[in-house]
């Protein structure tokens, strides 16, 4: 169709995203705005199920553990678990853990429920994060609106729409759903519960009603299960606010009432984990509390790194960008508890994970919501002195759709996501994940019955993608005699790949698949 390593298939429905796109900037200025709103939603929708199917694996890292863990928790949603035999030579380290604490349930839970209905297919793993990314355009709309409520109408419109415009199309949110940045689903259903607290949050300071403050404690809760701490940062603006909102008394009820909502739910599930398995909680936490001082995995990097990942995600926008269009938008807000809750957020993220020795790209990104409002803000600002409409509205829509195509990024996007030819180096380590899916059918022919054989010696991260596909326990690695003999009291046959090796590297009751029989790609990942 066009000049492109993409399938037709795949070319089609980028194409439809971006016509839905531009109907929805046409409808927007044509004064239909609620229409545009339901268009460009339905343009994310595209954009979103698209990157479900980008890859038919799943994606080192963490993708693949997040899915196998889901995995098992079809069968079993409260005992969340990477390896399900707990005589394999299993580990603290969270990559070769038998009960799996190392992320909250609520995001896995999703996870479950998608390969219950679709079955354990890579798209089925993010489709989850697809809905969230999804609904996260109209609440980036709505949040817009709530902040600009002062504003003038025109003004608020257009930013919502542009904010709104910018989330369907940012490149970003594609990776998250795709499964090929760090911490994609766990991140994306975070980023959805951030937006839906600060939601309702805006609505509760619009409105004051209850039903706003149950609601920001089961959001911030569901926050809070999928990554913890930060998932009550909308708490944090709250608790400011009180300091001067009188009666004091009565504000503080409806605070306690959404915090004892938020609360609940959370302490239920540590408390579950700390009385079921209590010495992998008491290493999680351990673990956990780790983070601000080790730079935990070797993920580290200077202060400034979370200012740098804006660049990197955000292309062509910078932080200073980010950050000057931050100032215009709480200069231009009126209303004290929104320009509080705007710094207080904004600050107090990136300060903290400034001063976190443990850092990755994803950690401060839960904020893209009020980065994309103020840009969209700021784009908005110098096109208000033009009086007449149609320019204005030609000027804008213009703006905001350049933008918008560059933070699509097609190109970037293609060259994660095929392989070219000749394939590149980057591009060697997807060449070796389709490779492995043909060397599979070889190896599953030499273990016979699968559901009691555990294979051994299977290359690192590869051996829970053929446990996720397949069904069969395997892990990386040669297990030592005595977890042999545990395994083959237990029934199991225990096998292992030759992988180069020599045969006296095996203890004994390993059946050796040689490599004259089936032999694992090894294709080099720079």
């Amino acid at each position: 169709m066009l000049d492109s390593y993409f399938t037709a298939a795949q070319q089609q429905q980028l194409v439809l995203a971006i016509v839905l796109g531009l109907g929805a900037v046409v409808l927007h200025f044509r004064g239909k705005h609620r229409a545009a709103l339901v268009v460009l939603t339905m343009a994310a929708l595209v954009l979103r199920l698209w990157a479900c199917f980008l890859d038919p694996f799943l994606n080192h890292w963490d993708e693949v553990f997040h899915g196998m863990v889901g995995k098992n928790m079809v069968t079993d949603p409260f005992k969340p678990m990477l390896f399900t035999e707990p005589d394999m030579p299993v580990t603290g380290n969270w990559s070769m853990m038998h009960i799996w604490l190392h992320k909250p349930p609520f995001f896995l839970w999703q996870i479950a429920l998608s390969i219950s209905l679709f079955g354990p297919e890579p798209w089925a793993v993010r489709i989850p994060s697809a809905l969230w990314m999804t609904a996260y355009v109209p609440l980036v709309y709505r949040i817009a609106t709530l902040l600009l409520a002062n504003a003038g109408s025109h003004s608020r419109q257009y930013t919502a729409f542009g904010a709104a415009l910018l989330t369907t199309f940012s490149f970003y949110i594609q990776e998250l759903v795709s499964g090929a940045t760090a911490t994609e689903h766990n991140d994306a259903v975070f980023f959805g519960c951030i937006a839906g607290s600060t939601w309702v949050y805006l609505e509760y300071l619009r409105s004051g009603a209850y039903r706003w403050v149950v609601l920001v404690g089961l959001f911030s809760a569901c926050a809070m299960l999928t990554k913890w701490y930060f998932g009550a940062i909308v708490f944090l603006p709250w608790t400011l606010r009180l300091l001067y909102t009188r009666p004091f008394l009565a504000e503080f009820k409806k605070w306690a009432l959404a915090a004892s909502c938020m609360a609940l739910p959370v302490l239920a599930w540590v408390a579950y984990i700390t009385l079921r398995f209590p010495a992998e909680a008491a290493h999680e936490w351990t673990f956990k509390a780790q983070h601000f001082a080790v730079p935990m995995d070797g993920h580290d990097g200077p202060w400034h790194y979370h200012l740098n990942a804006i660049n990197e995600l955000l292309h062509p926008l910078t932080w200073w960008i980010v950050s000057l269009c931050l100032v215009l938008l709480v200069l231009r807000i009126a209303d004290r508890d929104k320009r509080i809750f705007i710094v207080s957020i904004a600050l107090s993220t990136h300060v903290f994970f400034a001063f976190a020795a443990t850092k990755m790209l994803g950690y401060t990104m839960f904020l893209l919501p009020l980065y994309l409002i103020a840009v969209a803000h700021g784009i908005t600002m110098p096109f208000e002195l033009i009086k007449a409409n149609r320019p204005k509205q030609w000027g804008l829509g213009l703006s905001f759709s350049v933008l918008a195509g560059f933070l699509l990024n097609i190109e970037l996007t293609q060259y994660r996501h095929t392989v070219h030819e000749p394939a590149d180096e980057h591009q060697l380590h997807r060449r070796q994940h389709l490779a492995v899916r043909d060397a599979e059918v070889l190896i599953m022919d030499q273990l016979g019955d699968p559901e009691r054989t555990i294979l051994f010696n299977v290359p690192k991260v590869y051996d829970i993608q053929f446990m996720f596909r397949t069904g069969v326990l395997c892990m990386r690695g040669i297990p030592s005699e005595m977890h042999v003999e545990k395994l083959r009291a237990k029934g199991y046959t225990i096998k292992a790949l030759q992988d180069g090796l020599e045969a006296e590297a095996f203890p004994s009751g390993i059946e050796l698949i040689p490599d004259s029989v089936a032999t694992f790609p090894r294709i080099a990942r720079p």
